[in-house]
């Protein structure tokens, strides 16, 4: 079978970072790239929990004018979990094991903050050629983080973004070059 061109209705963003946000400038940029990817007409698929998820969700919500949604995918089966922002409740039961369905659901992943579960989301996105964007400025991995690529594999490219606009023309450029690369996934393992 050839290869079809990807279209989506309204492509997926998976979005990771703090389950807690502690000051108001980490909720502020969730908010802002909530309403932000909400108005471009993505749908945001995210860990369905607090923090980052919760606050994205958030403003996703308030600015609402698509059919677009905002999906959580669970750690747990409990439903009742999901942050009232969630269109879309998957409980999968895996514990940590749901962070590669997070990232492998969207056609790019933004990291605003993170502890150990966003750093292995990234490196989970690396290990399967997803794009990741860091938005600066929320501390955690997405501020530590500096290089292009994860590793020496160089699987999946690293973007850094000072501002929510950044982001979207991260995001932009990421969408135009994913059509050409269209195909199976190669997570290099065994390179």
């Amino acid at each position: 079978m050839k290869n079809k061109k990807l279209t989506l209705r309204f492509p997926q963003v998976s979005v990771i970072g703090n389950a807690k946000l502690e000051n108001t400038r980490e909720k502020e940029l969730c908010l802002t790239l909530g309403r932000g990817l909400s108005s471009a007409g993505y749908s945001v698929v995210c860990g369905g929990l607090g923090g980052v998820m919760t606050f994205v969700c958030k403003g996703f919500k308030e600015i609402q004018t698509h059919e677009n949604q905002t999906i959580g995918i669970l750690p747990s089966y409990d439903h009742d979990s999901a942050n009232p922002y969630i269109d879309i409740v998957i409980a999968t039961g895996l514990d940590v094991g749901r962070n590669q369905i997070v990232v492998a659901s969207g056609f790019a992943v933004i990291a605003i903050g993170g502890g150990a579960g966003t750093l292995s989301e990234i490196a989970i996105a690396s290990q399967i050629n997803k794009p990741v964007i860091l938005l600066k400025g929320a501390g955690g991995w997405a501020d530590r983080l500096h290089d292009d690529f994860l590793d020496e594999r160089k699987n999946a490219r690293i973007f850094h973004a000072n501002t929510v606009e950044d982001v979207f023309k991260h995001l932009s450029d990421i969408a135009l070059n994913a059509q050409k690369d269209i195909g199976p996934i190669n997570s290099g393992h065994n390179r």
